[in-house]
């Protein structure tokens, strides 16, 4: 996948938003996405980066039940942003099996994939060691495109 420049930048904006979890933030930074198309991209992208998470830590994508529980622990952590325990397991379901995305509507169905891929960064980051979400997002970002 090549990365768009641009709306990778976009896409930093709200996940940064989401892992500092400002609400004003991340409804201006989702609304600055812009036109559906530019929008469609930040969502590919965001998705991108929450699978390659997902494979990596997991070693190979996740069973359906550990889908389940990671789902259940990203709502909970995530609850802030009103996004619901279903929502991220439709999301994530999909994800690992290679199935179509359904986005929802509303405001905090429409930034459900940067809340979870922003979720997902923050866990798997090792800030201890040095290496804050937003460096790992920049190793994740090389090997999707490395990748093809």
């Amino acid at each position: 996948m090549k990365i768009d420049d641009r709306v990778e930048g976009l896409v930093r904006s709200v996940l940064d938003a989401a892992v500092h979890k400002d609400t004003d933030r991340l409804a201006a930074a989702t609304a600055s996405l812009g036109d559906e198309a530019t929008v469609t991209k930040a969502v590919e992208l965001s998705l991108a980066v929450a699978a390659a998470v997902l494979f990596e830590v997991h070693e190979g994508m996740p069973s359906a039940d550990q889908v389940t529980e990671i789902s259940r622990t990203i709502a909970e952590q995530e609850r802030w942003s009103g996004v619901r325990a279903a929502e991220v397991d439709s999301l994530l379901q999909a994800i690992s099996t290679g199935s179509p995305v359904v986005a929802g509507s509303g405001s905090a169905s429409a930034a459900v994939p940067f809340v979870v891929t922003a979720n997902l960064l923050a866990a798997a980051s090792q800030p201890d060691e040095g290496e804050w979400w937003f460096n790992y997002l920049d190793k994740v970002e090389a090997a999707i495109e490395a990748a093809g």
